[in-house]
């Protein structure tokens, strides 16, 4: 069934990807990116995920933005010149996604691996307004759901299943999932050896992959400061 826009305006009054920024991550914008030959290519994909929203939502596509630290150590082995996973710019893309998605009011959550987990478990207070399955039908359904840094909590049993159960039913939904991870997906299997393999398949078979290897940025923000301070002093 095809929901009218009422439907989703309703729903943007309540799920806002960008309702918990900080004033400096509302800053983060495709309008303000500094773009370069490095991330050109994946700015570029993502205002064209943008501009074409509307099929995307009709389609169920995702984007999964990783930066592996194995494959960043065999470049840098191959091309003699530093490559790092980290400090690339994955959740800042990501985040310039979330206002985009803000602007145009579509709702969507956006979340850390913590956060999603967080909610689930807060379920099981005694105290609680919302069931398990309140939460995880939130999850399943959001038009848009961001997922940043996935793989890097420290996973109990039950967390691989509640993950792969959000996953699968996004996939069968056609819902929008936009994920940032340091796993590339032939290495989720490593990381989750129960439900690895499943949701690796299931983010090949719906992801389009954006690698972001290359320089750590933070590192070079941080020298840049370095050597302000010290021809300042």
């Amino acid at each position: 069934m095809e929901l009218c826009s009422c439907h989703y305006d309703q729903q943007f009054t309540k799920y806002n990807a960008s309702s918990g920024f900080s004033n400096k991550e509302l800053g983060h914008t495709f309008k303000n990116a500094i773009i370069d030959d490095e991330n050109r290519s994946y700015f570029e994909i993502a205002v064209d995920f943008i501009k074409n929203i509307d099929n995307h939502l009709d389609w169920g596509t995702w984007l999964y933005l990783f930066g592996d630290e194995s494959r960043a150590k065999s470049l840098t082995d191959q091309h003699g010149r530093e490559y790092s996973a980290f400090g690339t710019g994955k959740t800042y893309l990501m985040q310039c996604i979330a206002n985009a998605l803000t602007h145009r009011k579509i709702p969507a959550i956006y979340v850390n691996e913590e956060k999603l987990f967080g909610d689930i478990k807060a379920t099981y207070d005694r105290a609680s307004d919302e069931s398990e399955q309140d939460v995880l039908k939130r999850y399943y359904n959001i038009p848009v759901l961001l997922i940043d840094d996935l793989f890097t909590t420290s996973y109990k049993d039950w967390a691989e299943g509640k993950l792969f159960s959000i996953l699968d039913a996004r996939v069968n939904e056609k819902k929008v999932t936009i994920i940032t991870s340091n796993y590339a997906v032939g290495r989720i299997r490593d990381r989750l050896p129960v439900n690895g393999g499943k949701i690796a398949s299931r983010i090949t078979g719906q992801a389009q992959l954006i690698e972001m290897v290359g320089t750590d940025r933070r590192r070079t923000i941080a020298r840049k400061r370095r050597d302000e301070r010290h021809e300042a002093g």
